[in-house]
């Protein structure tokens, strides 16, 4: 305990006293030694700096909503807590772009840009209470990923510190293409692995007038598979386009002009049903907002293991069929909610770790050969000792430990949260 409280003595010198506390939530079966709230990207500065001087182990943090995701850090000397800085720096609404530190909930975020009919057209889990620097650090994108793209794809610029504690900057505050090295890109989904990321510059959308979603419940393997097709065949422009299950059950949204979204709506139901899909209907309306809501909750809604499924879209099928046979076979409440076009998916599979280790075992043997991947996002210590989170990595892993010790030689950064060397810390 005496050297936790000396620690956290000279941590309160560093930031401010107001910045440290003693004891926190465990991370991954792991708890921080202290946790550091600094209150201005130079009291980040000043942080790693210090903590790069003693080697000790940080993991950066906003509303904690994904911070149990990825790998289990080999210790936590230090949660730095990026809560205080949550403003919107800029919002150039001429040019539809935002300016925001890494602490803002995205819900709050949108609410400010809504004055001026526009929004950052990020749908994650936990939206509300998700914050820009959580987003952009696991580039979690949810349903409108098909029309708006990944965090990856709408971040223009960044202002990052260093492991070592120096304050930098890429990328610009304009849409346009840049020759080089895309740092934003880079940090995007690395877990803060290579830098703690402090604000970011983000391409904004229009906000949509009317919305309408179209529901086709109770379908089988072959019928997803021919209502898809019909769907990507079409002129149709869906923001989103989703499957759950089981029982399995597709999701279109149209977010445009009225007339647009009405007509868009009614020609995706008339192709469903001439798919086979019987039951199918409109949504619009509170009763569209309980639906998406029911589909986050589909699978974030409980404490589970929940897994990400990565796969070619023609592979689709045949994995809702496995999915639902392997939830069979272990008597597991699980349900799998994703993107149908990019084969981006994710995967409650219940709270027992035999049978996720099983679970996560058959589907990393389906997809792994055709070039996808499973990932543990989210698992309990039983199944975190059985099963690596990453699962096959090929020639990835050499290119990710070379980028690792290019931007944090000494590894003090989310250590084991990404799959990287973890250096000397």
């Amino acid at each position: 305990m005496a050297a936790v409280d000396e620690l956290a003595a000279v941590a309160a010198r560093v930031a401010g006293e107001d910045a440290v506390q003693v004891g926190s939530t465990a991370v991954c079966g792991v708890v921080p030694a202290i946790v550091v709230a600094p209150e201005s990207v130079a009291a980040v500065s000043e942080t790693l700096r210090w903590a790069h001087g003693r080697r000790l182990a940080v993991v950066p943090t906003g509303a904690g909503t994904k911070l149990e995701w990825g790998g289990v850090p080999r210790r936590i000397d230090l949660l730095l807590s990026l809560g205080r800085l949550d403003a919107v720096v800029a919002h150039r609404h001429g040019d539809l772009t935002a300016t925001v530190q890494a602490g803002a909930p995205l819900g709050r975020v949108n609410e400010l840009l809504r004055r001026e009919g526009q929004w950052l057209p990020l749908d994650p889990a936990y939206a509300a209470r998700a914050t820009i620097g959580g987003i952009v650090a696991t580039n979690d994108a949810g349903p409108r990923r098909h029309r708006h793209g990944a965090p990856r794809e709408l971040i223009l610029g960044v202002t990052f510190v260093r492991a070592d504690g120096a304050i930098a900057s890429a990328g610009g505050i304009v849409v346009k293409n840049v020759a080089g090295y895309d740092l934003s890109r880079l940090l995007t989904g690395s877990f803060g692995a290579l830098g703690v990321v402090v604000q970011a510059t983000f391409k904004l959308s229009p906000l949509p007038p009317a919305s309408r979603t179209v529901v086709a419940a109770g379908l089988n393997s072959g019928t997803i598979e021919g209502a898809i097709r019909a769907v990507m065949a079409s002129q149709l422009t869906p923001s989103a386009l989703e499957v759950q299950g089981p029982p399995f059950a597709l999701l279109a949204r149209f977010e445009t002009v009225q007339e647009a979204s009405e007509r868009q709506a009614e020609e995706v139901a008339a192709l469903w049903r001439g798919c086979g899909a019987a039951d199918t209907r409109v949504l619009t309306g509170a009763a569209e907002t309980e639906r998406w809501t029911a589909h986050h909750d589909a699978v974030w809604g409980r404490e589970d293991d929940v897994c990400r499924i990565g796969l070619l879209p023609d592979q689709l099928p045949g994995l809702l069929e496995e999915f639902a046979g392997l939830l069979r076979h272990h008597g597991v409440d699980g349900q799998l909610a994703g993107r149908v076009e990019t084969g981006a998916l994710h995967a409650r599979i219940g709270s027992d770790a035999a049978a996720s280790q099983s679970i996560v075992d058959r589907l990393r043997l389906r997809v792994e050969g055709g070039g996808g991947h499973v990932v543990v996002l989210r698992g309990s210590p039983a199944l975190r000792a059985k099963v690596g989170p990453w699962g096959a990595m090929g020639d990835a892993a050499r290119v990710m430990d070379a980028v690792k010790r290019r931007f944090d030689p000494e590894g003090i950064l989310s250590q084991g949260r990404w799959p990287f060397a973890e250096g000397r810390a």
